[in-house]
């Protein structure tokens, strides 16, 4: 794949900027990067921070022509595994939160959007956006614990181009692949993989399971210790 990168000293939203130039055709590969964002979204509508120009703050525009509607977290599980293996090649221990969160051991590290653009039925292209913690060391109290590649490393200082263009080569191989491929690379990365943990559901139920699999279309499937299987989707369970 090309990448055709456009940098902006900021911007509200790197995946609104991306949206737009890809509403206006901008080609498969256009890569939008901000060194600073005033109003930066996360899942769960959350807001994402960073500090300006400390961090990798992106968004990569794709116009997958072979992926059906219900099967596009396939594109969620290859980026997210693109970041993960190229924080591996900096001697980061990272892996993948479901759905698509990075953590480096239990830390977060980078958090991933993926929105897509539909004319009826069809896709129109689908945007996937990256905030990643690079230089940053003092963080603002969140819910959950972060972290950066120079907090995890020791490291002074990473050049953020590099690591830009060490995840867009990445990814650039993992899109490539086929889908069995990609899915044993996501399986192999997710948190948590091996064991049983806690969980809570939306209703408040507590389980303790452990992650059997994960849907084409993005549910997790967890086995409990009782032997039964349930299926959630995002925002339906929660992490303890």
């Amino acid at each position: 794949m090309l990448f055709d990168i456009v940098y902006y000293k900021t911007l509200p939203s790197s995946n609104n900027e991306a949206i737009r130039l890809a509403s206006a055709d901008a080609p498969e590969g256009t890569v939008v990067v901000c060194c600073e964002q005033t109003a930066g979204r996360g899942q769960r509508n959350n807001c994402w921070v960073s500090a300006p120009g400390e961090n990798l703050t992106m968004s990569l525009i794709l116009r997958p022509a072979d992926i059906a509607a219900d099967e596009l977290f396939l594109l969620s599980k290859a980026f997210s595994l693109a970041v993960v293996r190229s924080l591996n090649c900096y001697g980061i221990n990272a892996s993948i939160k479901w759905p698509n969160d990075i953590y480096a051991e239990t830390r977060k590290i980078a958090g991933i959007l993926i929105e897509h653009s539909f004319w009826g039925n069809d896709l129109m292209f689908s945007v996937v956006g990256l905030g990643l913690n690079v230089n940053q060391v003092s963080f603002p109290p969140l819910d959950i614990v972060p972290t950066s590649m120079v907090a995890e490393t020791g490291k002074d200082y990473y050049d953020i181009n590099e690591i830009l263009s060490s995840i867009l080569n990445c990814f650039s191989s993992s899109y490539k692949s086929d889908k069995e491929t990609i899915h044993n690379g996501y399986m192999e990365k997710l948190y948590r993989r091996k064991g049983c943990f806690p969980y809570r559901t939306k209703n408040g139920e507590m389980l303790v399971a452990e992650i059997h699999n994960v849907a084409s279309s993005g549910e997790l499937i967890l086995k409990d210790v009782n032997g039964v299987f349930n299926s959630f989707l995002f925002k339906e369970i929660t992490y303890l």
